[in-house]
């Protein structure tokens, strides 16, 4: 409770945004946590939910997107995503307060990640408004998914950005999606929030120097998922990986930044290009400063 209190209090209250824009009293139908799940045992998987919020870019804008009952989507086969790796996406969450409010975890952060993959990739980024009204369009359509407070769980979303479209060449796509993907989920790791062993990766290298390491590109995960089948396969939760370079110096996790605590209390994290630059660990930074 006292983790999701302070993220409340890093947060944008989506109650007064969707009341700024009008759209509460007719999208915030349903009360948070009234689903039929076990919200205490929700764990880290897909789940069925009341809706998706899908855009679409072409000709050079953004269309006023639109909610789907599905995370189905239909492309071509010879799509950028499909063939290059053009996609990014983000990660976030929107939690249920103590005061009954529901509240979305640091998106503006998310927004700034993923316009700088955007730029990287040279996809279109989607303008501060669009994005942030798609989460609470998102949000607000699955209210009923949010797990209530005190359980532990959050309605995750991840806005999905990728290429699509005939393009048989290397080059721009004729048409990009955004898709926000809801999904109520508790923690990550089985069991809930507790410690869990890690493995160094002596073999393997998440990214290359003045690659794509600081941009969540989907196509960085994929080569992930073989050094993390035989590190569980080992014992081990997940892949603590080395900077490629040198391999003498820590960088990250499969799915998450290195923070550590010395003997004296001083709050360390690695600093490098090739690290994601994750906007948890920048809160955590802040609160352990003080701020």
């Amino acid at each position: 409770a006292s983790a999701m209190s302070a993220a409340c209090t890093r947060s944008l209250p989506l109650a007064a945004a969707l009341a700024r824009r009008g759209a509460g009293a007719r999208l915030l139908g349903a009360r948070p946590g009234s689903a039929p799940l076990d919200w205490t045992n929700l764990g880290f998987e897909a789940r069925p939910v009341a809706a998706y919020v899908r855009y679409n870019w072409k000709g050079g804008a953004w269309d006023d997107g639109a909610l789907q009952p599905d995370g189905n989507v239909t492309i071509h086969a010879l799509s950028n995503a499909l063939n290059y790796g053009q996609a990014v996406f983000e990660g976030l969450k929107a939690l249920q307060c103590k005061d009954g409010s529901v509240a979305l975890f640091n998106p503006r952060a998310n927004l700034a990640r993923l316009t700088a993959g955007c730029a990287r990739l040279q996809m279109p980024a989607p303008p501060a408004e669009l994005f942030l009204k798609g989460l609470e369009r998102a949000v607000a359509a699955n209210a009923a998914y949010v797990p209530p407070y005190g359980t532990g769980g959050a309605l995750y979303l991840r806005p999905l950005l990728f290429g699509h479209g005939a393009q048989l060449g290397l080059g721009a796509a004729p048409e990009y999606c955004l898709m926000i993907a809801p999904n109520p989920v508790g923690a990550y790791y089985s069991g809930g929030l507790h410690g869990v062993d890690a493995i160094v990766v002596e073999d393997y290298d998440r990214a290359a120097p003045r690659g794509v390491g600081a941009v969540k590109a989907a196509g960085n995960y994929a080569p992930d998922v073989l050094p993390s089948r035989r590190a569980k396969a080992a014992g081990y939760s997940v892949c603590l990986y080395l900077d490629a370079r040198t391999n003498t110096h820590v960088e990250e996790f499969s799915t998450s930044n290195f923070i550590g605590v010395t003997k004296d209390g001083t709050v360390v994290t690695p600093a490098s290009p090739s690290i994601l630059p994750s906007c948890t660990r920048e809160v955590v930074l802040q609160v352990a400063a003080g701020g």
